[in-house]
């Protein structure tokens, strides 16, 4: 196919994917060592597996899947275009993240959102990137601690890495948050039907309307949550899904009808993107995405609360953070010893 319609068609599913954890190369992964959580949440260090040995997951005995590529997008509270910084102290947090698993055995894929507000081990770094101190904080705050660019995203991708038993994440990608303006502006405007209280965050997206968003209001419709209606994450990601499915309708549509669109986009979006992968990796990648079934996205259940330090707190349940792991990542063995997908 003419590289040109190659990226018409594959570009807009490619650009959601990375827009998704903004509303907010490329090797083979392998099994090393990883960190296997028990049932009762303690973790152990697994030895180095030989093919087809046996690894408990979560008190469930499996056997890891072959050709999984991982990788993670995510959706900074930073404004403007991306800089570095030498100082780590506010460099951005996470508003939004999201994995990608991509399974080339059966040539599926998987999203899976991971709340900004969960409680994991994340490093503190000095300014040469070495870790200093493992707290247990918000997801969301491993970006802050870094130069705001690459030693940033790493640090998050080391965090999810770790809350997932230590799974591979073969890239990543991030987004400033003003880039959801500068999406919002290339659609003509995401038309939202609205379904929380917005009065105190922007009375001009009232609560039961259907509206087409200003550039502005996108950003209020994705970002807002404090002075949106319960103030909840989760109905933020909601309306971070909501706000996605209308722009990737605008966006498929724009690249159809002319076959340069989808490069403007990208080239939109560059300035306000940290990623591991070049210009190249992300077209291979995206032209995966467009071959390959999507299946439906996967959710981590847990609890949310406010925490002893005042703020918002996501504690995920042990089993369902093992089952998704499972899922995502390994073949469950039967009693007879045989993995079933």
């Amino acid at each position: 196919m003419e590289r040109g319609k190659v990226l018409r068609r594959l570009l807009p599913l490619f650009i959601v994917v990375i827009v998704i954890a903004a509303a907010a190369g490329i090797a083979s992964r392998t099994v090393d060592r990883q960190e296997i959580r028990s049932d009762t949440g303690q973790q152990t260090t697994a030895a180095p597996l030989p093919e087809e040995e046996t690894v408990d997951v979560g008190g469930v005995a499996c056997t890891p899947k072959k050709n999984i590529r991982t990788y993670l997008f995510m959706g900074l509270d930073a404004q403007g275009e991306t800089e570095t910084v030498d100082e780590y102290v506010s460099t951005g947090q996470c508003d939004t993240l999201q994995l990608l698993v991509i399974d080339e055995t059966d040539n599926t894929y998987t999203r899976l959102p991971l709340n900004r507000d969960t409680m994991t081990d994340v490093n503190s770094l000095d300014y040469d990137g070495t870790c200093l101190a493992t707290s247990r904080l918000q997801l969301a705050l491993a970006h802050a601690s870094g130069d705001g660019g690459a030693i940033s995203c790493e640090n998050t991708v080391d965090a999810v890495s770790g809350l997932l038993y230590g799974q591979t994440i073969d890239g990543y990608a991030s987004l400033n948050m003003d880039a959801i303006g500068v999406l919002n502006h290339l659609a003509d405007g995401v038309t939202v039907t609205i379904e929380d209280d917005f009065s105190k965050a922007d009375p001009s997206l009232k609560e039961g309307e259907t509206v087409t968003l200003t550039d502005e209001q996108a950003m209020h419709y994705v970002r807002g949550r404090m002075n949106v209606g319960d103030g909840s994450n989760e109905s933020r990601m909601r309306r971070q899904a909501q706000f996605m499915s209308g722009l990737k309708q605008k966006l498929t549509k724009k690249c159809q009808e002319d076959n340069a669109f989808a490069l403007e986009i990208y080239d939109a979006l560059e300035p306000y993107m940290v990623t591991s992968l070049s210009r190249n990796d992300f077209i291979k990648l995206a032209a995966e995405l467009i071959g390959d079934e999507e299946q439906e996205p996967l959710e981590i259940q847990g609890t949310s609360g406010v925490g002893e330090t005042g703020f918002n707190e996501f504690t995920v349940d042990e089993e369902s953070l093992a089952e998704t792991v499972r899922q995502l990542f390994y073949d469950v063995k039967d009693e007879g010893g045989a993995a079933n997908d």
